[in-house]
């Protein structure tokens, strides 16, 4: 699907990951507006307000782009299944709206993501089903992983016959149609197709 170019594009920031933190959507809205040139920054905090479903399409159609922040992806996905904000966001991607994030909300997007927030040990990797848009298992931070923890992660991978989209962090993977670009502002950053 081709997009008309927007040079000053209205964005959504849904922060549910980090708990709607205020200075998250400050810096982020300074950020897009500031540095970026969006025409507004608005958010979608599902924690603190009530929202029909209704108001949930008004909000997430009425913009060009939505951005996901980082933080408990498992916590999100919960809250966004209670309002079908699922069910919306997926709907929003048909129509050819950016879903876009960073951490937790680069990885919902894709058919699994990893609790590794939440473990010590690699090998207790568990894979976790998320929102399915795109094939896939995700692992941000992938930079963050020691040379073992990266080679055990290959293994369970490639025993489980998963795809895993590693990603480094300042880099960021581009899904256009059955297309894919990597974006890097980093010569040492990457990201890396598991197996």
């Amino acid at each position: 699907m081709r997009l008309p170019v927007k040079n000053t594009p209205k964005m959504l920031f849904i922060g549910t990951a980090s708990r709607a933190s205020v200075s998250y959507f400050e810096t982020v809205r300074n950020h897009f507006v500031d540095r970026l040139g969006c025409a507004s920054v608005n958010t979608l905090n599902l924690l603190e307000n009530t929202y029909t479903y209704d108001e949930l399409c008004q909000k997430i159609f009425s913009v060009d782009i939505v951005y996901v922040g980082g933080g408990d992806t498992t916590m999100m996905l919960k809250v966004w299944k209670e309002y079908k904000v699922d069910k919306i966001l997926y709907e929003a991607y048909q129509k050819g709206i950016v879903l876009a994030g960073i951490s937790a909300g680069a990885i919902c997007w894709f058919e699994y993501y990893d609790n590794m927030d939440d473990i010590s040990d690699i090998s207790e990797l568990d894979i976790v089903p998320g929102l399915g848009f795109l094939k896939g298992f995700a692992v941000p931070h992938y930079n963050w992983l020691t040379s073992h923890e990266k080679a055990e992660l290959n293994r369970i991978l490639t025993e489980r016959k998963i795809t895993g989209f590693a990603t480094d962090d300042c880099t960021a993977l581009v899904f256009k149609d059955d297309e894919m670009d990597i974006i890097s502002c980093r010569m040492d950053r990457t990201v890396i197709k598991i197996p």
